[in-house]
């Protein structure tokens, strides 16, 4: 998958997580906003609560992991530049 992608975003969530949680490595951020103003289209109220925001969070469960996705990510057209996410985790190792 690319770099960056743009994503659908309609009142999703967005996780904060612990510097702890991040820095034991039971979960791992996937995807998260890179700036105060990640606007790419349309209009905006409240972008810059999304700084340091994460989008999408792999965390470890048992034997298992559970992947946390906030925004759409097979959202109509959008699909093709963040199908990846959903199906790169059935691949991933852990």
């Amino acid at each position: 998958m690319e770099s960056g992608a743009d994503i659908f975003f309609d009142s999703s969530p967005v996780f904060r997580l612990t510097p702890e949680a991040v820095s034991n490595g039971r979960i791992r951020p996937i995807v998260w906003f890179d700036s105060a103003r990640p606007l790419r289209s349309g209009w905006a109220f409240g972008q810059e609560y999304l700084l340091n925001g994460v989008a999408a969070f792999e965390a470890k469960v048992g034997k298992g992991k559970l992947c946390a996705f906030g925004p759409e990510i097979a959202f109509r057209g959008q699909t093709y530049s963040t199908f990846k996410l959903l199906f790169n985790q059935f691949y991933s190792g852990y």
